[in-house]
């Protein structure tokens, strides 16, 4: 039985600590879970283990901030999705900036940056930030992508 709510994205949950050696690939596993509701509101941080290229039992597994939960009474707001992680910088013959996740070579994986102007050191860096509708469109598109932090 399948929850509506719920996409049927696969999400990869890999048991890392038990590998001596990883591939060099990067993995992106999108997935989106249900709106949370709850009697008060309150924010949870979301973190996970990235970009780990060898990992032997000496060795930490780095742990990176992706980004925010909220939960609140009225449930989910619909209009923003808060995302992270490796991202490299794509630039179009009319010079329009997107941004896709580090592996997911999918040409409708590209998100339209919202401030094009800001560019720099975005190709092969960890990026958190949020989709959201833009109020004039971007590049021809309303749905782009807010940078909240990098390294």
């Amino acid at each position: 039985m399948t929850n509506p709510v719920v996409d049927n994205d696969q999400i990869l949950c890999a048991n890392l600590r038990e590998a001596t050696l990883l591939l060099v690939a990067a993995l992106d596993t999108p997935g989106t879970a249900p709106g949370l509701a709850a009697p008060s509101s309150r924010t949870y941080e979301m973190h996970a283990g990235a970009e780990v290229f060898f990992a032997t039992a000496a060795q930490s597994i780095p742990v990176r901030r992706f980004g925010d939960v909220i939960v609140r009474p009225t449930g989910a707001d619909p209009s923003q999705r808060n995302g992270g992680g490796t991202v490299y910088l794509q630039v179009d013959s009319l010079g329009c900036a997107r941004l896709s996740p580090l592996g997911l070579y999918n040409p409708n994986s590209a998100l339209v940056l919202e401030d094009q102007a800001d560019t720099a050191g975005l190709s092969g860096a960890f990026v958190t930030g949020y989709t959201h509708d833009a109020a004039a469109p971007v590049c021809g598109e309303t749905r782009v992508f807010h940078v909240v932090t990098r390294n």
